[in-house]
């Protein structure tokens, strides 16, 4: 039976964090991951390559030794291991997957807030700690959004979560009550 993508960078990635946690390597692994993801977003037929079996095995090995070369034991692991049972498609997800294990870990939480004008710097960093008080996060990390729509104020969305607080909002609520 085949796995889905989803288990397979749960698994994987569950693994690997854990190993790292253990170890204490959890800062080191995860900046490492974050570079080696780069390398695969930034040359995007590389896992395909490495996974292509009408390459011969040694054309394939030499394209993953520079790979292997500069890897920590742990994340060399993960690479050999994902390179041998055939996997190789399934990096980027493990290492995403990774990165919201970290996150989570880190109390970290991305948003990105929406505004009718572009936001100075100390505004967003007043919103990120606003916002963090109110989710309980030690750590906001946000997107700027510009949308004239908005009108003015701002809307937050982070996951499953809007805060609204736009004009345009307030405006269509004063519609709807005057018009009931």
């Amino acid at each position: 039976m085949s796995l889905n993508r989803a288990t397979v960078a749960s698994r994987y990635s569950r693994a690997l964090f854990d190993v790292l946690s253990e170890q204490d390597e959890l800062e080191s692994g995860f900046s490492e991951l974050k570079e080696l993801r780069r390398v695969f977003q930034d040359n995007p037929q590389l896992s395909t390559v490495l996974s292509d079996a009408s390459l011969k095995a040694d054309e394939r090995a030499a394209l993953l030794e520079p790979l292997l070369k500069q890897a920590s034991p742990h994340i060399k692991n993960l690479i050999q291991m994902t390179y041998d049972y055939g996997r190789m498609e399934n990096l980027v997800d493990i290492i995403d997957q990774f990165q919201a294990l970290y996150d989570e870990a880190h109390n970290t939480v991305y948003a990105e807030v929406t505004t009718a004008v572009a936001l100075s710097d100390d505004q967003l960093a007043k919103i990120e700690a606003a916002y963090a008080e109110r989710v309980g996060a030690q750590k906001v990390i946000l997107n700027s959004k510009v949308d004239p729509d908005v009108i003015g104020g701002v809307i937050v969305k982070a996951a499953d979560t809007v805060l609204d607080g736009s004009l345009r909002t307030k405006i269509n609520r004063l519609r709807q009550q005057l018009l009931a």
